[in-house]
């Protein structure tokens, strides 16, 4: 019964964050064309979904327990399970991402979860925030 209620919560996040993102992106802007600023950056990200999706799986199973230290996103599970002493959620990321990081490690609430971009190779993080940046090497 929790796992459904984890799962079914994540979907209805989901849902609700693509609603407000599709409304977000119809906005008009400020007039400033000025330099491309961070958040304009992370507004063009092609991973930006696989991001907050993966963000969204681990927020979602810190909220039903958040005593865990890492969580594992993984696409070969239907529903929140523990496997090898971790929490493992389901998640899968599209074909904009190249690579999506497996295991997210938390600390006192917070944590970053990277991706690869298939079509640049760019490495971006999302934290607990919903802060998307790009990771420089």
């Amino acid at each position: 019964m929790k796992q459904n209620k984890v799962l079914t919560t994540g979907l209805g996040v989901v849902l609700g964050l693509t609603g407000l993102f599709g409304l977000t992106a119809c906005g008009s802007g400020d007039g400033d064309s000025g330099a491309n600023t961070s958040a304009e950056q992370a507004a063009d990200v092609d991973i930006k979904e696989d991001l907050e999706n993966a963000k969204t799986a681990v927020t979602d199973a810190l909220a039903e327990d958040d005593s865990w230290a890492q969580i594992m996103l993984a696409s070969d599970v239907k529903a929140p399970t523990v496997k090898y002493g971790l929490l493992v959620v389901p998640y899968t990321a599209s074909d904009a991402a190249s690579r999506v990081q497996g295991t997210v490690d938390i600390k006192d609430g917070k944590f970053t979860i990277e991706g690869d971009s298939a079509a640049t190779g760019q490495t971006w993080q999302i934290d607990q925030d919903g802060k998307i940046s790009e990771v420089s090497e």
